[in-house]
């Protein structure tokens, strides 16, 4: 899912000199949860006893699951910018909400039916670790007219962030639920935890597109090579992290006075004492979950009415620097529908699942409007059953 539309295009020759491009993502992915579990989350209803159990069954060693959410708006505008011959001035602003998680069977089997079945025996809720960003960013930078490279620098600015490592986690439950002991290795982060703030965090970014053109199997090719989000982000001083290496004996919350409504009302910290999970205020600085992508694209090339050119063959790997992500490698094949529309159809296998099909068009409205949508799993956005479901959208205009 990392391999988003491009905001870039080789241009050489096209009689426009500036260029909106609207790009989005939507979706989430899993190697062992379906739709059926996910969406009965996101919805909020209730989860059968035959869902929660079917996706039990499907758990192993290494449990995985993902959600992306983007958005960009880039313009490019211009030439010759500063006297370099070919360079356009360029400008994004981007939205990022990403979300990583690698899980065990214990604790998915803890989550969603509790710890009876545990009893007098330990739960392996580790090894684990989750990953929660948001953030947008503004930059600017030059993009390269005739091949689409470009450079990008700018701000960002951290909305939310939570994150966790589970190095160990053995969770023992004692006869009748008396007791519970927890040896727990880890450590948590998160952002600020006021209501109402916009900005949590300040930081930088890096994005570079290098594209070049190839004579390797008697025609010409395109390699690009990109690397998106590079940068960090510190998050302000009344941020909270947490470490803990040790041992914990619970037996549960003493309330001194069971008639005193008051003193039934237990707030978080006084539950976090109890559990000695006192958590340390101070800056945090974070990277950003990064993408890079190495893509070829060979053979016949497919030239369309607003200038655009494709080649009939795409190839890419990509890697997002985010918890459960593994790499993606994707084939596309494009197809040209006359001189105004161009079909995609794939296969990829990596991310935050496995081996999914892609399915995607774009077309022209008019010489000046061009308007794409794909999905890169085009069997979970139809099945309850399958895994993950995912949009991607594009729309880009020049004069």
């Amino acid at each position: 899912m990392c391999a988003a539309q491009p905001d870039s295009v080789a241009v050489d020759g096209a009689p426009w000199r500036q260029r909106l491009t609207i790009s989005g993502q939507a979706g989430y992915d899993s190697n062992v949860l379906n739709n059926a579990l996910v969406w009965g989350l996101i919805e909020g209803g209730t989860l059968h006893g035959d869902v929660r159990e079917h996706n039990a069954e499907a758990l192993g060693s290494d449990n995985r699951m993902g959600l992306v959410l983007l958005g960009q708006v880039t313009a490019t505008w211009g030439g010759n910018l500063l006297g370099l011959d070919g360079w356009m001035a360029r400008a994004s602003v981007a939205h990022r909400d990403l979300l990583g998680v690698r899980f065990s069977q214990d604790a998915y089997d803890l989550s969603f039916f509790g710890n009876a079945r545990f009893e007098d025996r330990i739960a392996k809720l580790g090894p684990g670790a989750f990953e929660q960003v948001r953030y947008q960013r503004l930059a600017f930078g030059a993009e390269h007219r005739r091949t689409g490279s470009y450079v990008e620098v700018g701000v960002v600015n951290g909305m939310d962030l939570n994150t966790g490592q589970l190095r160990q986690a053995d969770l023992y439950t004692a006869p009748d639920g008396r007791y519970l002991d927890l040896d727990l290795d880890g450590n948590f982060q998160r952002s600020d935890t006021a209501e109402g703030r916009w900005s949590k965090g300040i930081g930088m970014v890096v994005a570079l597109q290098w594209r070049h053109e190839l004579d390797l199997f008697g025609g010409r090719q395109m390699l690009t090579c990109s690397a998106r989000d590079l940068g960090f982000v510190v998050w302000g001083p009344r941020s909270l992290q947490l470490q803990r290496d040790s041992a914990i004996h619970y037996e549960g919350i003493l309330v001194d006075n069971i008639l005193d409504l008051d003193g039934l009302i237990l707030d978080q910290h006084h539950i976090q004492d109890s559990l000695g999970l006192g958590y340390q205020p101070g800056t945090i600085t974070t990277p950003l979950p990064a993408c890079f992508t190495l893509q070829l694209e060979l053979g016949r090339e497919i030239v369309q009415r607003s200038s655009r050119a494709f080649h009939a063959y795409e190839v890419a790997l990509d890697q997002y620097w985010l918890t459960g992500y593994k790499p993606r490698l994707s084939a596309i094949r494009n197809v040209g529908l006359g001189g105004q529309c161009l079909a995609t159809v794939g296969v990829s296998a990596g991310g935050f699942g496995g081996i999914r099909g892609e399915l995607g068009v774009e077309f022209n409205i008019c010489r000046e409007v061009r308007f794409g949508l794909g999905t890169p799993n085009v069997v979970g956005l139809c099945s309850q059953q399958a895994n993950g479901k995912a949009l991607t959208g594009r729309l880009e205009v020049t004069w």
